[in-house]
């Protein structure tokens, strides 16, 4: 469907209208509640499901646009209703999938993708988006995809935007972290691989782009260069095994990938013994069995975690 044509006006006017009747059935008291939000959000979901169906037959611009218009009454709804149940981010994963599925189906370069570009940029200043950032980031990424070396700079400008509006709020790191995001798949679509891989590396600092390089260097097999990411990363931050876990789990990763068992075993024994992650206990264990030493370093393993575990902890690896 063309997005100037009456049946592309006409059939989303029909969204529209059951967006409305979704939100008036969901209304009690003038107020979305519990019950409402949730029948709200499962509405929502079957347009999506019909938006997907949409993208399937071709209709990019169509589902597209479903797609952005849920999102915006689902930051209209983050705004106003009581969410306790999660149907709004639920909802928003379909949004995600069907964005997802219209970027990589419609043709770069062609008329369809610029509109779609174009539009995406229009649709993140939504007013509805104000204190919901994540939502206009949550649409731009996927479409950044479809920038081109003539519209990148549109781009470009309504990033800066951003950056310049989160600089002064509490959560400016969080949104300059999301940007860089968009960016880096707009530059991988208009520059290239090389260009993308020369932005991953003067980002590190952002822990979503961290994650890409060290992704990439295990696909390459680059182990030493994903460890070194890894061990930067954990040399730089103090604060707590919650905020640190993962890369303690990407470092150990790059050790299976290596099948370096003593580092592996190391590692497992350390954030078993001092980060309290029994998680670690039955991987520990096999590569000690497998080793051959595991009846002898027990006891010892054993009575390091009766001092250093707290009580219930200590049970469930004596269970």
């Amino acid at each position: 469907m063309n997005p100037k044509s009456e049946e592309f006006k006409s059939a989303l006017s029909a969204v529209r209208e059951q967006i409305a009747i979704a939100k008036r059935h969901g209304t009690h008291r003038g107020f979305i509640d519990y019950h409402g939000c949730l029948s709200v959000t499962r509405d929502f979901i079957q347009i999506l499901e019909d938006a997907d169906q949409a993208a399937e037959r071709g209709h990019y611009p169509f589902a597209y646009s479903v797609a952005a218009l849920v999102l915006v009454n689902l930051a209209k709804l983050a705004s106003t209703a009581d969410d306790s149940a999660g149907g709004i981010t639920d909802a928003r994963s379909y949004v995600d999938d069907v964005l997802e599925k219209v970027c990589l189906g419609v043709a770069y370069g062609s008329n369809e993708a610029e509109y779609i570009f174009l539009q995406s940029l229009k649709d993140s200043r939504n007013k509805a988006f104000e204190g919901w950032d994540e939502f206009a980031y949550g649409l731009l990424l996927p479409t950044a995809r479809l920038a081109t070396l003539e519209n990148i700079n549109k781009l470009y400008a309504i990033l800066d935007e951003f950056d310049a509006k989160c600089s002064q709020e509490k959560y400016s790191s969080w949104c300059l972290e999301n940007g860089s995001l968009v960016r880096l798949a707009a530059i991988g679509a208009v520059d290239g691989e090389q260009a993308a891989e020369k932005f991953i590396e003067e980002n590190l600092n952002h822990d979503s782009i961290r994650r890409i390089a060290i992704r990439q260097a295990m696909d390459k097999g680059e182990f030493a260069r994903a460890e070194g990411l890894c061990r930067d990363r954990l040399n730089a931050v103090d604060r707590d095994y919650y905020w640190t876990k993962e890369w303690y789990d990407f470092l150990f990763d790059v050790y299976v990938k290596t099948e370096d068992r003593q580092n592996q075993a190391d590692l497992a024994e350390n954030l078993l013994v001092n980060k309290h992650d029994i998680k670690y206990y039955p991987v520990l264990k096999d590569l000690l069995i497998e080793k051959g030493v595991w009846d002898s370093q027990y006891p010892f393993l054993l009575e390091r975690l009766a001092r250093s575990l707290s009580y219930h902890l200590y049970m469930s690896i004596l269970s």
